[in-house]
């Protein structure tokens, strides 16, 4: 009990960047996620063509890869330029988790606008709306509802997968789990156990909020 006491601290420290890393990265997800459904939804091969190139290779590779050109490759460019120092584990690292999300948003914003029918696009078209008043108006009113659920599953994956900023240094829960285990390598198992429960104490409540919505919504449907 006494080694978790004196892990509190650093792994408090650790769970409030991994909030951070998620707060900041999770909206820039949102936000690439839709402009990438629009431009794939596209009749513009142009705008089409790059934006589902770049989703299935986002979704085909490792993130732990995406990670490491990020963060290396792309600081060795910066480097030529004298700016190497904007590429730290911090911009890496929330960089890498909103365009990796950014993918699966993107597929989630582009179910929701196909699961609106079509003929409501037609008769507000026939009214005299614009495609803009149409899409603000009538699609995605109706789309967001069906896309909270999903969104709200990414944030809690996003959560997990944010330790993975550890192998390059950053500081979250997984990296203050690594740094209590250094000084306290005896009391392995309850510094995992113990970080888990962090885990969880982020990610439940989420979760709850998902299952609550999702019956909301299944009763108003």
């Amino acid at each position: 009990m006494d080694v978790l006491l004196q892990a509190t601290p650093t792994f408090l420290y650790g769970a409030l960047h991994t909030i951070i890393y998620c707060a900041v990265s999770f909206p820039l997800a949102l936000l690439l996620g839709l402009i990438l459904a629009l431009m794939s939804g596209s009749r513009f091969v142009w705008l089409k063509g790059p934006a589902r190139i770049f989703i299935e290779v986002i979704r085909s590779t490792p993130m732990i890869t995406q990670l490491f050109l990020i963060y290396y490759g792309l600081s060795a460019i910066l480097a030529t330029i004298n700016i190497a120092q904007l590429d730290n584990a911090w911009t890496a690292g929330i960089a890498t988790l909103a365009l990796n999300y950014c993918a699966y948003e993107a597929e989630v914003f582009r179910a929701g606008f196909l699961s609106v029918d079509h003929g409501q696009t037609e008769a507000a078209l026939s009214l005299g709306l614009t495609s803009q008043q149409n899409f603000f108006r009538i699609v995605l009113p109706q789309a967001v509802p069906l896309m909270i659920p999903p969104f709200v599953n990414d944030l809690i994956y996003m959560l997990k997968d944010s330790a993975i900023i550890s192998v390059i240094g950053g500081t979250e829960l997984t990296a203050a789990l690594e740094l209590a285990r250094e000084y306290n390598y005896t009391h392995t198992f309850a510094l995992f156990a113990y970080a888990m429960a962090l885990y969880l104490v982020m990610s439940l409540p989420t979760s709850y909020f998902a299952r609550w919505y999702e019956r909301r919504l299944r009763a108003a449907l």
